[in-house]
């Protein structure tokens, strides 16, 4: 076997175990919610603990976001390739440093004035929800330091090859909130809710720590701040910052108008709604960008801009193929989904409904999501950081304008303004890659996305038009619609010639004949 054969098996297994922690790690995302809308609906402790957990994470994406780990990755890598792994650990020291610096800062000024951030997130809400959501807020706001060092510990660890023990932190903080919410819940109420989640982030830094101690990493105070490397990776920072800052302005413009809705309903709504599409793309989309990104860091330091481009194509291929009959789904499904998901407690049809109007638009833009993901890796990866930039300032931009244009017709307007904008950042992506002579996408694969997302366009109508006829109750019925739409979208898919379907089929036929399905 060849060393390319070894390092593709290395990569297809990696990714096979990232899929399922990722897997588990969003099923029990999804479990978290269920139990939060079980427990809450969409009443005003839900919809002040929907805005207090918006905020610092939205305040971190917006003053540090993709920075910590995209700035890092690049010079890391160059460093462990110029230098050796004792410079490389040493500038990570320093990294750490600069990042605890900032979030310790963010965070003493997010407690100080949660109230007028509370006002500026959601203008809207009633007296009663909006002290609710400042006194939430501050609980939560040391959630800015444990994600900084959560993510400054990815960043190491994937730059060394190790990917599964990052793919593991959201499955332990998702965890700790779930056994809070059945073990607890009852008994502390919201407050200690916001308490479960805190925990949960500073879980996700604290899991880490074994495996940075394995490969040499040391925290210290005098590894000092502002370093050359470090330096050099600050003058990545802002364009980086800007091309992350799409969905936390989005999120910021969607909340506001969305505070105004149904007294704030439509918060918990919007929020149910994105999150579920999320978990949706986020198995796959998480998986590719964050095992490839690394490579695509170290391919760009060694001078392998081909094999770089060449693996963000193919990528951009397979999610389409995976994502677009998902979208399509939603958008057919997305009110018995969110009946069988949410429907009980204190989640009334009501709830179910908004939510499901939410989900729908949102599917909209799922798969350009999960391309803009790729997109913007592959570019930062090669010290890139003006496209992903000016991408995200023209997804901005069209979520302003197309959320003035649609917000009159509700939350399905608001969801649907951040699917167009994701629409357009992608739009514009493509073009800058266009303008790098590497990077041009051939024909062929061209028409093999058009040929995922026609596919998908017929599955959807057939299902649309086929599911009314379904036999049985809510879950049956949407059970066998899937299995139905996913049939069809498998038979749609080989009769256009997608070259994606031909490779799935002869990969099962080959682990057939050798008696091996896992390979």
């Amino acid at each position: 076997m060849s060393d390319t054969e070894k390092k593709q098996g290395g990569l297809l297994g990696t990714a096979a175990v990232m899929a399922v922690i990722i897997l588990l790690s969003k099923i029990f995302g999804l479990l978290r919610d269920i139990l939060v809308a079980g427990a809450y609906g969409t009443s005003a402790a839900a919809v002040a603990y929907e805005t207090a957990s918006r905020l610092p994470i939205l305040l971190f994406d917006l003053v540090l976001g993709g920075v910590v780990s995209a700035a890092f990755i690049p010079v890391f890598s160059d460093l462990l390739v110029r230098e050796g792994k004792k410079s490389a650990m040493r500038y990570a020291a320093s990294y750490v440093n600069v990042i605890s610096l900032f979030t310790g800062a963010i965070t003493v000024l997010g407690m100080l004035f949660a109230s007028p951030l509370v006002k500026l997130l959601a203008p809207e809400l009633p007296n009663e929800t909006h002290e609710l959501a400042a006194h939430l807020t501050q609980i939560l706001f040391p959630m800015v330091i444990c994600t900084g060092l959560a993510y400054a510990f990815v960043g190491i660890l994937q730059s060394m090859g190790e990917f599964r023990i990052p793919a593991l932190i959201s499955l332990v903080s998702n965890t700790i909130m779930v056994v809070y919410l059945v073990f607890f819940g009852d008994r502390f109420g919201i407050t200690g809710l916001a308490v479960a989640m805190l925990a949960g982030w500073a879980a996700q830094a604290v899991v880490q720590i074994p495996s940075l101690v394995k490969f040499g990493f040391a925290p210290s105070l005098k590894a000092g701040l502002f370093t050359p490397d470090v330096r050099r990776s600050l003058k990545l920072a802002l364009p980086i910052l800007v091309g992350t800052w799409t969905q936390p302005i989005c999120s910021l413009i969607n909340t506001r108008f969305a505070s105004g809705m149904d007294g704030g309903r439509a918060i918990t709504a919007l929020g149910y709604g994105n999150r579920l599409y999320t978990i949706l793309v986020g198995v796959f989309s998480f998986v590719a960008t964050n095992l490839l990104f690394p490579y695509f860091s170290r391919a760009s330091a060694e001078g392998n801009l081909k094999a770089s481009r060449r693996m963000m194509i193919t990528s951009v291929k397979t999610l389409s193929f995976i994502i677009a009959p998902i979208a399509g789904g939603l958008i057919v499904l997305a009110e018995p989904i969110c009946a069988i998901l949410y429907e009980r407690g204190e989640f009334t049809p009501a709830d179910t409904a908004l939510t499901a109007t939410a989900l729908r638009f949102f599917a909209v833009g799922m798969l350009f999501l999960a391309a803009n993901e790729v997109l913007t890796k592959a570019f930062f990866a090669e010290k890139k950081p003006i496209f992903p930039m000016l991408a995200a300032i023209g997804g901005m931009a069209a979520n302003f304008i197309f959320i003035v244009l649609l917000v009159p017709y509700g939350i399905g307007g608001i969801a649907l303004a951040s699917g167009l904008a994701a629409a357009v950042q992608c739009l514009i992506g493509a073009i800058c890659m266009k303008k790098s002579a590497e990077a041009k996408f051939p024909v062929a694969d061209l028409l093999d996305l058009a040929k995922s997302v026609l596919a998908a366009a017929l599955m959807a109508a057939a299902l649309y038009f086929i599911k009314p006829h379904l036999p049985g109750g809510t879950i049956v019925n949407t059970v066998l619609a899937v299995l139905i739409g996913a049939a069809l979208y498998a038979i749609l898919a080989l009769l256009l010639h997608s070259e994606e379907a031909r490779f799935v089929i002869e990969k099962l036929i080959h682990s057939h004949k050798k008696g091996d399905f896992t390979k």
